[in-house]
């Protein structure tokens, strides 16, 4: 599909002009305004919400904005869950030439704060007085903050005008659309590809976040690399939950639904997730590993729950379904009276369980932002989901390579994305080049300079490209170990294999500058206990930590991961940590570890750990 085939008559698109997200988003307003563009959920039902009355909000809003004095360029903050007035607030600011600074929900006000203050920002939208809260504690260190909108919770705007009800807003943008109206277009027009749509902080592991700029000419790449991998239209249906301040949700339940005019649904609680999907049917589902890792155990917990009959009957389905897929990985053939029984085990079970996960119509399933464990995607495939995972950083938008639908390889992160180019430099750093790679960083040419060299994004992934043209990620440049007997230990690989236990979450491997390796350990806060109720354990965290059952259990997986390391790298000893990691706290909102935290808050465990030997 090409940029052009998604504009209607009467988009305001000068002919020859290279189209933009706005365009897009404008000509989708205006040529589907009577079909959904928006799902909200309210009590028991889902409440449409068309594209021309989407539209109408968001020019609304960008009224609102010319009046509060924002000019093309402006940045603008948006605090809050993923909603309708997300992106009815976002589509204004595409209107009005502004660049959206997303932040995300699980930042402190201190975070908070500095996001704000290092984008400048000058209009900010927050979901509820409690956001509300965080920006007014840190108001004296927002120097360029004059208004806060508040979507809901907030009847009456402030007597200094600082804070306005999100209704109000659209009570003052609508009173001056008529003036404002030919503004808001004419801004659409002057909007090119080169112009910074946003910027997307990243999580900070190792520092203060960078602010990435993404352009419209980034987003123009993505979509048209994507397009090449699948098909993608105005019917498909996509479940917005992942933070929208990360730029993999973005993409996947807001840009693209700019783009190709689809549907998105709001989800309504992250413990309503299975439902939610099972009614709405995405036709793509992006999930990072956490959220599969997730549905694998319940998927696996229902079947053994289940009358014996039934479970022997799903074990057998997806045992047959994991001979064919672990052949079709191989590229061997399939003998016929295998897929025989595969076709009876689809027909009995294995359909039942993709309609039950609510992937029955889906086209395309990926994981990202992470490492994911590879027994993880093999069982997904035994019942016939093959989830793509994908790679990249928000620095190109997203997407360095994906593992393309119906050629998925496990244990690597895919094919180069159509239009990038992938060398590996001589230290095994992964570079990357293509449209989908940002111009630089906001505020920090320093950064800059040392991210881009003659065009080439240096990812500080380690990584290797096979015979086939399929990128495998070693490890990161960052993270490398060097112990004090001067051995490189890349700990990805350690802390996914010793993570892979139900009764653990997370897993960091600690022995920089030590004489060997040791590892903290986190009790996973809903599997754990499930996991110990099986045993006759205690379910309370706490106590699981401190049990010696729990230990020797732990000491035995262990020692299964250390059987497939070399002598170095293995674990000697390690910690059971009572506390489960936090997003804000030891994690980013990603869900990644931020590996200087866990050091400074468990350096006691952590030097009991070498103690202990010396």
């Amino acid at each position: 599909m090409t940029s052009e085939a998604a504009v209607a008559p009467g988009a305001p698109t000068p002919a020859g002009k290279p189209l933009t997200l706005v365009d897009h988003l404008v000509s989708h307003i205006r040529g589907r305004a009577g079909l959904p563009a928006l799902y909200t959920r309210t009590g028991e039902r889902w409440i449409p919400i068309t594209w021309g009355l989407f539209g109408e909000g968001a020019r609304r809003i960008a009224s609102f904005l010319i009046e509060q004095g924002l000019e093309r360029g402006d940045h603008v903050a948006i605090w809050a869950n993923n909603r309708a007035e997300w992106h009815t607030a976002d589509a204004a600011l595409l209107m009005t030439g502004c660049c959206t600074v997303p932040v995300y929900q699980t930042l402190s006000a201190e975070e908070a704060q500095y996001v704000l203050n290092h984008s400048e920002t000058r209009v900010a939208f927050v979901e509820n007085e409690h956001y509300l809260a965080r920006v007014l504690e840190q108001r004296a260190h927002l120097p360029h903050l004059h208004t806060v909108v508040v979507i809901e919770g907030v009847e009456q705007a402030s007597a200094d005008g600082l804070v306005v009800p999100w209704r109000e807003a659209l009570a003052i943008g609508d009173r001056h659309l008529a003036a404002n109206a030919s503004e808001v277009d004419d801004r659409c027009r002057r909007t090119g590809l080169d112009d910074v749509l946003t910027l997307i902080y990243t999580s900070g592991t190792t520092g203060p976040p960078k602010a990435v700029m993404l352009t419209h000419r980034n987003a123009a790449a993505f979509s048209e690399g994507f397009a090449g991998l699948v098909d993608i239209g105005p019917d498909d249906r996509v479940l917005s939950y992942l933070p929208l301040a990360h730029v993999a949700e973005r993409l996947v339940s807001e840009f693209r639904a700019f783009r190709y005019g689809n549907a998105t649904w709001f989800l309504d609680g992250l413990t309503n997730l299975g439902p939610r999907l099972r009614e709405v049917r995405p036709t793509h589902f992006f999930g990072v590993p956490r959220v599969w890792e997730k549905m694998a155990v319940l998927v696996r917990r229902r079947i053994e729950a289940s009358p014996a009959p039934r479970r022997a009957l799903a074990r057998w389905a997806i045992r047959t379904g994991r001979r064919v897929s672990d052949l079709d990985e191989q590229g061997a053939t399939i003998p016929a009276t295998l897929r025989r029984r595969h076709r009876l085990a689809d027909r009995l079970v294995l359909s039942k369980l993709r309609t039950a996960l609510g992937f029955d119509d889906a086209h395309i399933l990926a994981s990202g932002a992470a490492p994911i464990d590879p027994e993880v995607l093999r069982f997904f495939a035994s019942i016939g989901l093959h989830i793509c995972e994908v790679y990249g950083q928000s620095e190109n938008t997203g997407v360095t390579s994906i593992n393309r639908p119906g050629r998925v390889r496990i244990g690597t992160v895919g094919e180069v994305f159509p239009g990038n180019e992938v060398r590996i430099a001589g230290d095994g750093e992964i570079l990357v080049r293509g449209g989908v790679v940002f111009p630089g960083y906001f505020h920090d040419g320093e950064g800059t300079e040392a991210s881009l060299v003659d065009g080439w994004l240096n990812t500080g992934d380690v990584g290797e490209l096979d015979g086939d043209g399929y990128l495998r990620i070693t490890d990161r440049k960052k993270d490398l170990i060097i112990t004090a007997g001067g051995k490189n230990i890349s700990p990805g690989n350690l802390e996914l294999a010793a993570a892979a236990h139900p009764l653990v979450a997370h897993a960091v491997a600690i022995g920089d500058r030590r004489p060997y390796m040791t590892a903290l350990l986190t009790l996973d806060p809903d599997e754990a206990p499930v996991f110990a109720a099986s045993r006759g354990w205690p379910s309370d965290l706490g106590a699981l930590a401190a049990h010696p059952e729990v230990r020797a259990e732990l000491q035995h997986h262990v020692d299964a991961v250390n059987s497939r390391l070399s002598h170095v790298e293995q674990v000697k000893r390690f910690a059971i940590l009572a506390d489960e990691f936090r997003s804000g706290e030891e994690l980013t909102p990603t869900l990644k570890v931020k590996r200087r935290v866990v050091a400074a808050k468990y350096a006691d465990q952590i030097e009991d750990l070498y103690r202990a030997r010396d």
